[in-house]
């Protein structure tokens, strides 16, 4: 038989036509199940800007688990809290610690007692080093000091701001700074009104007026701040 006339081969059962055929019908099945997934309705909507009207009935849960979640309450920071401390009300006296007041505090006990009662405090120095007069130290300073500054701050409703406590450069003596018995605050409308409403108890030799609370505590009015002179504390 002349070449010609021969019978083609059967070309389906090439192996290369059979690769061919293949992937041609998984793309058409890719394509098919992306036509018919609910993202390919959705995307329409979404570039225009007219999301589709919300089917009747509670969602399912694969809907529930698409919804965008609700805003998260704003993180706190440190500053936020800080900040909301000092002008939330001071908290009773009966919920300090119950504590002698010849307990001698340390820096970090002493300013978590303050900043847990709305008490601030600053120095020229920005420091807390005893050693150095530009700071404002609580090291060695009396419980019975601190807890009279928590109940002024209470019973008046100032913003009390401490501005010396133990650091060097106060004059000595036995109820001294040095000792802890001494805290200096800032002066301030609030805080003159409140501590003059004290009995006058007469001049210091330095010419500081002096105010005496009911509880035995003495404001002495210094050039730029309040002088306080605490014995015994709020509780004897």
């Amino acid at each position: 038989m002349p070449a010609e006339c021969r019978r083609a081969p059967d070309i389906a059962r090439h192996p290369a036509f059979r690769l061919a055929a293949m992937a041609t019908a998984l793309a058409i099945t890719a394509t098919m199940l992306a036509l018919a997934s609910p993202g390919a309705h959705a995307a329409p909507h979404a570039r225009s800007g007219s999301p589709p009207a919300a089917a009747a009935g509670p969602a399912s849960p694969a809907e529930r688990l698409l919804a965008p979640a609700a805003a998260a309450p704003r993180r706190r920071t440190a500053r936020t809290v800080l900040r909301a401390s000092r002008k939330r009300s001071v908290p009773p006296r009966d919920a300090l610690p119950d504590a002698p007041n010849s307990l001698r505090m340390d820096q970090q006990m002493a300013e978590y007692a303050l900043r847990a009662s709305g008490i601030g405090w600053r120095s020229t120095g920005d420091c807390s080093d005893r050693t150095v007069r530009t700071c404002t130290s609580f090291e060695g300073m009396r419980w019975g000091t601190i807890r009279a500054l928590i109940a002024f701050a209470e019973s008046s409703g100032c913003e009390v701001t401490v501005t010396g406590g133990t650091e060097h450069g106060h004059a000595g003596g036995t109820y001294s700074h040095a000792n802890g018995y001494k805290a200096d605050i800032a002066t301030g409308d609030c805080v003159d009104r409140a501590v003059r409403r004290y009995p006058f108890t007469g001049v210091r030799g330095d010419g500081a007026r002096l105010y005496r609370s009911a509880e035995g505590v003495v404001f002495a009015r210094e050039k730029d701040h309040w002088d306080i002179l605490v014995r015994r504390g709020p509780r004897g």
